[in-house]
């Protein structure tokens, strides 16, 4: 597995007074260059150019606005960043970027796994294994639902780690939901090289598939879109099988410079866990209104 450093010291933490809202403007000036320029780094690339990176430089690029989201900024700064009329004209490439980044990551994390002898020890010194540990258990934890209960989780993507976590560390069984066939078929290859295809069903499809699937709970993935049509089948599905509980990932605060943060319509916020450390999502549990 490739050695990355994704816990090193940004320069920016250098100044101690981020996220002091009496001197949010200094603040704001301050990290204002650092995404502007990030931005200038990506502008020019496309999918296609991005997949052209050695996993190496695909990941130090990364690094660079993953230091940003993890400021230790205040409600009011971050509010001052993500409302910037500067920041905002550049919002959209940044996070085009974002989920352009984590699907080629996903694919080369899945790749070296399958041509490993040992994939789970391969997998688990994955950098970002740590974070992904972290945010199961605070859905497991926080959220407090039953992790004896079956998952379906839509856009599971290539490297289905939710629910091989989930089932590692709680024995949680699963599906896995995604409109991209060969994500799908990555998926299904990586949940066999770790043994775990007893457990974890891997499906080609979106969420209207859930109708005739046994699940109790549904986790809608971050990056899984188009969401407005996601939480409308959704919507769609409940009012057939019942009241049953939704978990979606979302952004918050300075992290929303990642991705755009969702507002389902048509369900209600029961409970919310933001995140900690370096996890990137806030997980929001909801119900039918």
């Amino acid at each position: 597995m490739h050695d990355f450093d994704f816990e090193h010291k940004h320069e920016l933490e250098e100044h101690d007074f981020l996220g002091c809202c009496k001197n949010c403007s200094n603040s704001l000036e301050i990290i204002k260059p650092h995404i502007l320029s990030f931005y200038e780094r990506i502008k020019h690339h496309t999918p296609a150019t991005l997949a052209k990176l050695s996993p190496e430089e695909l990941y130090r690029l990364y690094q660079l606005l993953d230091d940003v989201a993890h400021l230790e900024v205040g409600d009011h700064l971050g509010e001052l960043i993500l409302t910037d009329i500067d920041i905002q004209r550049v919002l959209p490439a940044i996070r085009s970027y974002y989920a352009t980044f984590f699907s080629l990551h996903e694919v080369h994390v899945t790749e070296e796994l399958l041509e490993s002898d040992n994939p789970w020890e391969t997998l688990e010194s994955f950098p970002l294994y740590p974070r992904y540990q972290a945010l199961i258990r605070n859905q497991v934890e926080e959220l407090k639902l039953p992790h004896e209960k079956p998952v379906a989780f839509i856009g599971c993507g290539p490297l289905p780690l939710s629910l091989i976590l989930l089932n590692r560390l709680y024995g949680t069984k699963s599906i896995g939901l995604d409109n991209n066939e060969g994500s799908v078929t990555l998926a299904k290859k990586c949940i066999e090289s770790l043994g775990l295809k007893d457990d974890i069903q891997i499906m080609h499809g979106d969420e209207s598939l859930l109708v005739e699937l046994d699940w109790d709970i549904v986790l809608v993935a971050a990056l899984a879109e188009p969401k407005q049509h996601i939480f409308q089948n959704l919507r769609a599905v409940l009012k057939q099988k019942g009241a049953l509980p939704v978990i979606y990932r979302t952004y918050s605060g300075i992290r929303a410079v990642l991705y755009r943060p969702v507002q389902p319509k048509g369900f209600k916020i029961v409970n919310q866990v933001l995140p900690t450390g370096r996890v990137n999502s806030t997980l929001v549990l909801l119900e039918l209104e």
